[in-house]
């Protein structure tokens, strides 16, 4: 009779790190065997999107012409189990106007390119119905502006058109980076929070009017994003931490705390002087700037009852940096940094997707394309169209992250821990979790930061995972590889998920799912990243 194990037995990962001359250390990781201290339970919706408004119909055409090709990748998480959730934020939103007249979404740019008003009608609503059944919409208001009226009516509207696609609300994009938050709110958080309380309750008040009796069933009283502040240092402070005690939840409608995270920018040459690929990579760095500038806010938020989520984030601020974040590098950025922030608990990510903004800041690296067109994001997981910027409509190497990331969180209640690297590896470039489900070890992530750029020396890692939870025999579990020829590559054709690629939105190439032999040993090369399934019901294939 097998004897019963306790439930913190304590597997061990043998991790194999080879030297430079040759010699071979061995070092122990500790692996849980049960999901005892993992994070919440997470749902197929945790990898989720903002897209700025003011770009729709570049990435999703209109009601009565979708564009194919952003919706086929979209498709590809879907296939997969993921649910992805859309929050048309972002700078933009804040210059929102809903226009009953109005077609197709319009922006209104400056002579310099920058957009002060982006007119929105029922065709833009309307194109919420081209996406997946799973998928449901924070509605977002613009709050900048200062006009109760202008929310009010486009939270009608999206109710109106789409009543059963909203799930929550949003009022404002980063008001602590509002250049009127000092006459408007004497930089105070408790004027933020008063008016905020004020706005919230005549646009429920709207909303129910215009949902009638169904209202309470189909949004219930929890509706609200609370915060939506970045981590930026600024006199106005409207983080979660801030605003929870100054009473923003005093009628219970916030659902969920939204906290902005970038922890680089190419806002001025001194942030992009910092932004270079090997700062990106840095997981210690990611670790740090998450506990300093995240975690306050995140245990704020559970602490009151709530959830929280990064409601926007991507690798760079301002568009990206040239060389990093339209390189493999995303990729490997964009998992660990999903990974970690649920194994911290956040509810959901929703990665940001856009264009260069002109009037972010006066002395950015990026600039906005001629005549008004779109200078896609570098950070961008597909550039939606053609485009003189950008070249070619294609998906990037960072969209593998997504994938990656995608088929970790398909399971239902999966939980994440983050383990601690072993001490012969460079912790600053190697992260680990391990996934659980019903209790039981279901998924090992193994990711190796180090950069790789083809060169001679390819920086492997050999690791031996713990067993089955189904006992001895081979296979042991299966494997998916995140891989590139560099770290650098910014060829899509040649970058691979499971040995294939996506730039056109399709999978090219013969699906390679690695089996682990009864030793448990597998490899992981600099700049590679692998996801390991203990259930073969978990493989997407």
């Amino acid at each position: 009779m097998r004897s019963r194990l306790p439930d913190m037995l304590q597997l061990w990962l043998l991790l194999l790190t080879a030297s430079l001359n040759g010699r071979t250390h061995a070092t122990r990781l500790n692996v849980p065997t049960t999901a005892a201290g993992a994070s919440i339970a997470h749902q197929p919706n945790y990898v989720s999107f903002s897209i700025e408004p003011a770009f729709w119909v570049e990435f999703w055409g209109n009601a009565s012409q979708p564009n194919t090709f952003t919706f086929d990748v979209l498709q590809l998480l879907v296939d997969r189990g993921g649910q992805p959730q859309i929050r048309p934020g972002g700078e933009t939103m804040d210059s929102m106007i809903f226009e009953p007249s109005a077609g197709n979404v319009q922006r209104v740019t400056s002579s310099d390119g920058g957009i002060y008003r982006t007119v929105v009608g029922p065709a833009y609503y309307q194109s919420w119905s081209n996406f997946p059944s799973v998928t449901k919409f924070t509605s977002t208001l613009n709050f900048q502006n200062d006009s109760l009226a202008i929310a009010q009516g486009l939270a009608v509207a999206s109710v109106k058109y789409q009543p059963e696609r909203v799930h929550y609300f949003e009022l404002g994009n980063e008001p602590n980076n509002y250049a009127t938050a000092e006459s408007r709110w004497d930089d105070s958080t408790q004027e933020y929070v008063n008016q905020w309380l004020n706005w919230t309750y005549a646009i429920d008040v709207a909303v129910n009017n215009t949902l009638g009796a169904s209202a309470a069933e189909q949004l219930g009283i929890s509706r609200w994003w609370g915060s939506s502040s970045t981590t930026d240092p600024t006199a106005l402070q409207v983080r979660p931490a801030n605003i929870i005690p100054d009473g923003i939840d005093s009628d219970n409608q916030v659902a969920q705390y939204s906290i902005h995270s970038y922890q680089f920018a190419t806002c001025s040459p001194a942030q992009t002087a910092l932004s270079t690929l090997p700062d990106v990579l840095n997981h210690s760095s990611l670790v740090s700037y998450a506990n300093s500038q995240i975690l306050p806010s995140a245990q704020a938020a559970l602490n009151s009852g709530s959830q929280w989520i990064i409601g926007e984030y991507n690798s760079v601020a301002c568009s990206g940096s040239v060389n990093v974040s339209d390189r493999f590098a995303q990729a490997l950025w964009t998992a660990d940094t999903q990974l970690l922030y649920a194994s911290m608990n956040a509810s959901a990510t929703y990665l940001h997707q856009g264009a260069t903004l002109v009037d972010q800041s006066s002395d950015q690296a990026n600039s906005a394309g001629p005549n008004g067109t779109p200078s896609f994001s570098l950070y961008d997981m597909v550039y939606p169209r053609d485009s003189s910027a950008r070249g070619p409509a294609r998906a990037l190497p960072g969209f593998l992250g997504v994938l990656f990331a995608t088929e970790v969180f398909s399971t239902p209640g999966i939980r994440v821990r983050a383990l601690a690297a072993p001490t012969t590896v460079d912790e600053d470039y190697f992260a680990a979790y391990s996934m659980y489900a019903n209790n039981e070890i279901r998924k090992v992530a193994v990711l190796n930061m180090q950069p790789y750029y083809g060169n001679g020396n390819n920086l492997t890692v050999s690791v031996q995972l713990p067993k089955s939870p189904r006992g001895s025999g081979s296979p042991q579990a299966w494997l998916k590889r995140m891989s590139s020829p560099s770290v650098s590559e910014t060829d899509s054709s040649l970058t691979t998920w499971a040995g294939q690629s996506y730039e056109h939105g399709k999978p090219v190439g013969n699906l390679d799912i690695e089996e682990v032999g009864s030793d448990g040993i597998i490899t992981v090369r600099g700049s590679e990243a692998v996801l390991v399934f203990y259930n073969h019901s978990d493989v997407y294939m």
